[in-house]
Formats: structure tokens, C-alpha cells, sequence
């Protein structure tokens, strides 16, 4: 493998990460922009870091997840355009849910969003995978 391949395929992992982090942030800026948290909830209190996912309504929740969905998809199709190489969007796509699994161990959420919070990275890596085999 070449110098020239190697590092195409670390900048194409590096960039996808980074489009992947920055879709993620603006979704859930918009997504807590249109589902405010309640005035007086201070997520650096464990208690209310606890509470905050019974006060989320599924709305909110499902933001989250479609960010996680579409910054994995995103990501890895940068990934995979940069890099030129198939695992490029699973390195994404586990990046992704690196930080997902994160957030779930230091703010409890329920079990439906665990579950689609490990599904949907995964999801987005199979479709980019899909995709790019066609073109």
C-alpha cells in the first residue's frame, strides 16, 4: 500500500468524523432549539441529567436519533468519498456510536432509544456501503 493511499484513507476517516461531529451538533442545536429544556434543569447535576430524559418528549428524542442517523450517513459518505475505501464509513459510523454509548451511560435513556441510538449509525454504514457499490 502506498503513502499516497494510506493517507487518503486517514484524511477521508478524519473528514468524515469531523462532517459527521458537525451534522450532529447542528441537528441537536436545532433539535434544542425546538425543544427547549426546561428552565432550571442543569445537566451538570447527575439528578437532572437523570430527569432530563423523562421530561424530554419523543420529539426531542427522535431529534437526537435522526442526528445520529444522518451525521453517520453523512460522515461516512465523506468518508467513503475522500477515502475510496469500504470500511472507511464503519469507522465513521463507530465513531458515532462511540459517542451515542457515552451519552447513554451518563444520562440513563430509555430502552427504545438504546436500541435505535446502536441501530440507526449502523443503518446509515450499510446504506453509504450500498450506495457506493452502485456508483
Amino acid at each position: 500500500m502506498s503513502g499516497t493511499t494510506t493517507s487518503r484513507k486517514i484524511l477521508g476517516v478524519i473528514a468524515g468524523i469531523f462532517a459527521a461531529t458537525i451534522i450532529v451538533g447542528l441537528i441537536e442545536a436545532i433539535g434544542f432549539r425546538l425543544y427547549p429544556l426546561p428552565s432550571g434543569l442543569n445537566l451538570a447535576d447527575p439528578a437532572d441529567a437523570r430527569r432530563l430524559m423523562e421530561v424530554m418528549p419523543p420529539a426531542a428524542k427522535s431529534v437526537v436519533l435522526g442526528a445520529w442517523f444522518l451525521g453517520a450517513f453523512i460522515g461516512g459518505w465523506v468518508a467513503m468519498t475522500v477515502a475510496r475505501w469500504r470500511p472507511a464509513p464503519w469507522i465513521v459510523a463507530a465513531a458515532i456510536l462511540a459517542g451515542g454509548i457515552w451519552s447513554m451511560v451518563m444520562i440513563p435513556h430509555p430502552l427504545w432509544m438504546m436500541a435505535a441510538g446502536i441501530a440507526l449509525p449502523l443503518l446509515a454504514a450499510v446504506l453509504v456501503s450500498r450506495k457506493a457499490q452502485l456508483a
